[in-house]
């Protein structure tokens, strides 16, 4: 009795979930109590064979118009709904001709569907100019931190699958905050904004040059050894030191002391403090010089 009762309500889930079925069901019952009422009204077998025949091909036809009027309209605007159907424009074109209640909703449908599709575009394009915001320095246009510490680590890790190798530059610029106290935050700003026009003349495609943070800057060399990271260097040095940034009828003097580290097979994170110790030593050099961390 339990199962007969897990089955029946089974089957029952099972119709109330589809409009076809229940269509079917309920056709089937009118033809079911049709046949009985026939067997009651009428004494002759031969005669109710003939009225139950008429009867089914009647209650077929129904079945086959409200499938094609309704059931089947239905089930497209159902798949519609979830985007799971492949596109069908025969399909699409039957249910657009339609001046009723199913071609309407299908309108309205298609609508919800473009104004929901607006949105998620409208979404992933403020999305992504908020992350793009979120990655650059507004002052200099050059990414930051942000964007090292998001993209470096799959650069490193490639160059470890690769076994090229890697040189982390940190460029600090001398006496900066002489240069605020004499000239002007503004001046510093322009200061700033030449010398990191001056580093993306030294950045390929490939690297990662940032503003670290104040008057720092820092360049990834992928693929750059010991010997060409400091040339490269060198150059940046030189490039600075002739800068000479011109503002407000002033001409700002500029230079930088620059540590670099280089490696085959380190982490971002380890290197980035050796290169920043190298800065140190370019430092106590004098500034305006450039200083590996592996100088003694």
């Amino acid at each position: 009795m339990f199962r007969f009762s897990a089955w029946l309500q089974k089957k029952t889930d099972i119709i109330k979930r589809s409009l076809a079925l229940r269509v079917a069901l309920l056709l089937m019952l009118s033809y079911v109590a049709a046949m009985l009422v026939l067997v009651l009204l009428i004494p002759h077998w031969s005669q109710i064979a003939v009225v139950l025949l008429v009867l089914l091909l009647m209650i077929l036809t129904q079945w086959m118009l409200l499938s094609h009027m309704v059931v089947t309209p239905i089930q497209h605007l159902q798949r519609l709904a979830r985007k799971n159907a492949v596109p069908d424009a025969l399909t699409d074109a039957r249910l657009a001709a339609r001046g009723d209640e199913i071609g309407s909703l299908r309108l309205t449908m298609l609508a919800t569907d473009q104004e929901v599709q607006s949105q998620q575009q409208a979404m992933q394009t403020l999305t992504e100019k908020m992350d793009k915001d979120r990655r650059h320095d507004p002052l200099t246009k050059l990414h930051n931190r942000r964007h090292l510490y998001l993209e470096g680590p799959a650069q490193f890790e490639m160059a470890h699958r690769l076994n090229y190798p890697v040189s982390v530059m940190m460029i600090d610029l001398d006496l900066f905050k002489h240069i605020n106290d004499t000239y002007g935050h503004s001046a510093g700003d322009k200061v700033l904004v030449d010398v990191a026009l001056a580093l993306g003349e030294h950045s390929r495609v490939y690297d990662i040059l940032i503003r670290f943070g104040g008057e720092e800057f820092t360049l990834i060399l992928l693929n750059c050894n010991q010997q060409q990271s400091m040339q490269i260097a060198e150059r940046i040095r030189e490039d600075i030191e002739m800068l000479n940034v011109s503002f407000d009828q002033m001409i700002i003097p500029v230079t930088c002391s620059i540590g670099v580290s280089s490696a085959t097979q380190m982490d971002m994170e380890q290197m980035i403090p050796l290169a920043d110790e190298a800065v140190y030593k370019a430092k106590s050099a004098g500034r305006n010089c450039v200083r590996h961390v592996d100088d003694r």
